[in-house]
């Protein structure tokens, strides 16, 4: 055996020992480790072939070993991004405006549904910049593609769509599946990966919740926000619209994304707010937190509070 062997062996040993350190440490809940902890961006080598993710990645999410050995088949060697987790603790000023948009959530809630939904096409139509070819989209939700098909129709940007629900991530492949610039996968955003049995509810599924108290026969796949940007490449290519309609999984994705520095990567953050589904806990607190840790990268372009807005990065016009 070669000496340029033996080193190239004991290169991918270090390269391997190291990828997984990084796993475990990502995976520890102590926030002072976690403080500056650099991450892992899958390289897709291209953005314009989104890689697949199966339902498979949900059972070795959770150990080290096994993910990193997957992830190099499925997509090559990963290599070290400069996406970091960032200290989610609210300054003093913060502080107070959270205080101050939790004393007035009641009343905001009560009074931007009846102002938003005269106006609901400027969530389709606020984003002109998607008209670029280079565009890249991702909805989080996407049901059947009413909102998917007045995009594709408005801009035909490159759009990954992420639906949790199987029965209706068939619908829209079919419905595009003439159109290669249009990814779907059978995933929905949130703070874990997690299988959820619900039931269908609402007009085409549309208020289907994983929140919902009440316990249906269908499965409804989620995985860890933080984990599928990563996959895909996020880091190494901007996402320029995240759009979110989920039924209360943008409490989660949003709070997963905003503890590390990925969201720095999402040019346009627009979601939907469903503040009244009955197991969503402390809605009105958890938006206002939000809301605080969006203001340090991000400024509203609109916004209806409780109901739907958008955001936009502040180095962009």
């Amino acid at each position: 055996m070669t000496s340029s062997t033996n080193c190239l062996k004991l290169g991918i040993i270090i390269v391997t020992g190291v990828v997984i350190l990084l796993l475990l440490l990502w995976s520890n809940n102590d926030s002072r480790r976690l403080e500056r902890t650099r991450l892992l961006v899958i390289d897709s080598r291209s953005y314009k072939h989104i890689p697949e993710i199966q339902l498979d990645m949900l059972k070795n999410s959770n150990e080290s070993k096994p993910i990193v050995e997957s992830l190099k088949r499925k997509y090559g060697e990963p290599h070290i991004s400069g996406i970091q987790t960032v200290n989610s603790e609210l300054t003093p000023e913060e502080k107070e405006r959270f205080r101050i948009c939790v004393e007035n959530g009641p009343r905001d809630r009560d009074q931007n549904g009846s102002k938003f939904w005269p106006n609901e096409q400027i969530r389709r139509t606020h984003h002109t910049y998607l008209s670029r070819d280079d565009a890249v989209m991702m909805e989080v939700g996407g049901n059947k593609g009413d909102d998917a098909s007045e995009f594709v129709r408005l801009y035909n940007p490159r759009y990954i769509i992420l639906e949790p629900l199987e029965e209706y991530a068939k619908i829209l492949a079919e419905k595009f599946k003439n159109n290669t610039r249009v990814t779907v996968v059978n995933l929905g955003l949130g703070a874990k990966n997690e299988i959820t049995m619900v039931k269908i509810e609402g007009n085409n599924a549309c208020a289907t919740s994983k929140f919902s108290s009440v316990q249906g026969e269908t499965p409804l796949y989620v995985t860890n926000s933080t984990e599928f940007l990563l996959k895909i490449g996020l880091g190494l290519f901007d996402i320029d619209l995240l759009t979110m309609n989920c039924e209360g999984c943008e409490f989660e994705a949003l709070e997963t994304i905003l503890s590390t520095t990925l969201v720095e990567h999402l040019r346009n953050i627009q979601f939907a707010t469903h503040s009244t589904i009955p197991g969503l806990k402390d809605p009105i607190q958890r938006y206002c937190r939000i809301q605080q840790l969006l203001l340090r990268t991000h400024r509203p372009t609109y916004q209806y509070k409780y109901i739907w807005e958008n955001w936009r990065r502040r180095d962009l016009s």
